[in-house]
């Protein structure tokens, strides 16, 4: 085995928990300060962000998805005006989970940390899933415009980090309010458990588009990582299920869940042709919940 594939071994399958044990460390260092919890959640997953883009830069698993540099530009136009809004839309109300965490005096309060954590994911995932298959799945007027707000982030035939970013606003908007703030103000989740949620979960999402081979092994199982949310980017409709941001278990409840090791979709994006605008299209996708009508 030569230094090169015995690299590729490693990163395959030691780069998640790696990852894990940099998160664990954060979140201890952090909460140990016993300080604003705010910029924690950036100072983690910073670094972890930053890792995993030179890593896809040099040793991607499928060259097909990779960033080509016929396409920078309009990728760059794509992150600085729609990822950059996303962004900042995720930052701010992330900022905004902890500062109503911190304010309110909900029943979660009262529970204990090792309890808060897991029902938070729970309610969250719960909400998220059921708003994400709806997206997808529902039919009827309601259904065409849930469509047409998340299918921005459908349309690329490729699959890396930075297409986290493609996102309609109003989508991250509408998720997030819903299944992250709505909570959080209701139950009135301490900042503590909040910080290790938006962690946990900013880190699942960034992973779950990365163009890397890397392996959870039983965990796909339990997380949703990138050989899972492959599927769910499948052009195939039949296969793309998979609606978890961070968990399996809705998936896997309500019969949606699709895991196949070692294997890759064959085709990327929607089935819908000329239905929709190119990704590349920045202003038509932007437009897309004012300028279309149905599904193709």
């Amino acid at each position: 085995m030569n230094g090169n594939s015995l690299a590729r071994r490693l990163i395959r399958w030691g780069l998640y928990p790696a990852s894990w044990a940099w998160i664990v460390f954060g979140l201890w260092y952090f909460l140990q300060m016993e300080g604003d919890e705010r910029p924690a959640w950036v100072l983690i997953t910073l670094p972890l962000l930053l890792t995993y883009l030179v890593l896809e830069m040099t040793i991607p698993m499928d060259r097909r998805w990779s960033m080509t540099w016929r396409n920078l530009l309009p990728d760059i136009m794509y992150i600085g005006l729609s990822g950059a809004t996303v962004a900042l839309v995720s930052a701010g109300l992330a900022m905004l989970s902890i500062t109503l965490s911190g304010q309110s005096n909900g029943v979660a309060a009262d529970w204990p940390l090792w309890i808060q954590v897991p029902v938070l994911f729970l309610v969250f995932e719960f909400l998220n899933y059921h708003i994400h298959r709806a997206m997808h799945e529902l039919h009827g007027s309601v259904g065409q415009v849930l469509w047409r707000i998340h299918a921005a982030h459908h349309l690329p035939d490729r699959l890396y980090l930075l297409m986290h970013a493609v996102l309609h606003p109003f989508n991250a908007v509408f998720v997030q309010g819903i299944a992250i703030i709505l909570p959080i103000w209701a139950l009135g989740y301490e900042p503590e458990a909040v910080l290790i949620f938006l962690v946990v979960n900013a880190f699942h999402g960034i992973i779950s588009h990365f163009n890397v081979d890397l392996r959870l092994g039983w965990a796909n199982y339990v997380f949703i990582g990138p050989e899972v949310h492959r599927y769910h980017h499948s052009a195939k409709m039949s296969e793309a299920g998979n609606y978890g941001a961070t968990l399996t278990i809705w998936d896997q409840i309500f019969g949606t869940f699709v895991y196949r090791p070692g294997k890759v979709p064959e085709m990327l994006g929607t089935d819908e042709g000329s239905a929709l605008p190119d990704y590349r299209q920045v202003v038509s996708v932007l437009s897309l919940p004012f300028r279309y009508k149905s599904r193709g």
